[in-house]
């Protein structure tokens, strides 16, 4: 679903440069043949400009967030237990923020509990290096199955009406429950347990507080 979302966002980008490139033609146009209309179309170029870019910006830094969030709301997630995923291709956006794009697989559960096999793709933060393995709560809905996206804990932990879902699968016994610590610093970090404690207690002796992820309440 992430490489989806990164054709769509670079067509959009061409499109609206595009767009915008005309639009500042023009003004060269209604300079020369209509004058006294000079003021009311450079105002429109910039509202317009202005707006298109919001809109990109909004969609690069919040649509993925916007449909974890929608789906966790509405009950539709799985347990995924990952078996390791390796690297595409990096990835920049127009803030310069740099990504990697990862190929991911694992068996999800379902709503049923029945196991699936699944790879999907994830933007993760720049400095992840191999992909560990362990339990995490990814989007899911039967109706579109590649929608998948990994949810960071505090999400879950955020929303009650998720309670009785985890609750499933923690009790369901055919099911090696080993959950990661999982959360967004400019992409998806994924890690053990055992190395969020490390920094924890690293940050402790240096009398530092753990840095608020993305998404946690204070």
């Amino acid at each position: 679903m992430q490489i989806r979302i990164a054709r769509i966002l670079n067509k959009l980008l061409v499109i609206f440069a595009g767009l915008a490139l005309i639009l500042f033609a023009g003004i060269f146009f209604v300079t020369n043949r209509y004058p006294d209309y000079r003021f009311y179309y450079i105002a429109a170029f910039v509202i317009i400009t202005i707006t298109l870019t919001v809109v990109f910006k909004w969609l690069e830094n919040r649509w993925d967030k916007a449909v974890i969030l929608k789906m966790a709301r509405e009950g539709k997630i799985a347990l995924m237990n990952i078996r390791g995923g390796k690297r595409l291709f990096p990835l920049r956006d127009t803030g310069l923020v740099n990504y990697w794009i990862y190929e991911i697989e694992g068996d999800l559960y379902n709503g049923e509990h029945e196991k699936l096999e699944k790879v999907f793709h994830e933007k993760m933060n720049r400095d992840t290096g191999e992909i560990p393995q362990g339990s995490v709560y990814v989007t899911y809905d039967e109706i579109k199955p590649s929608q998948i996206f990994i949810i960071p804990n505090a999400v879950i932990g955020n929303l009650p009406n998720l309670i009785p879902i985890v609750a499933s699968y923690e009790k369901d016994k055919k099911i090696a429950v080993k959950y990661l610590d999982v959360f967004y610093r400019q992409g998806m970090v994924l890690r053990t347990i055992r190395e969020a404690m490390t920094e924890y207690k690293l940050k402790g002796q240096a009398g530092g507080q753990p840095q608020k992820r993305t998404g946690e309440r204070a």
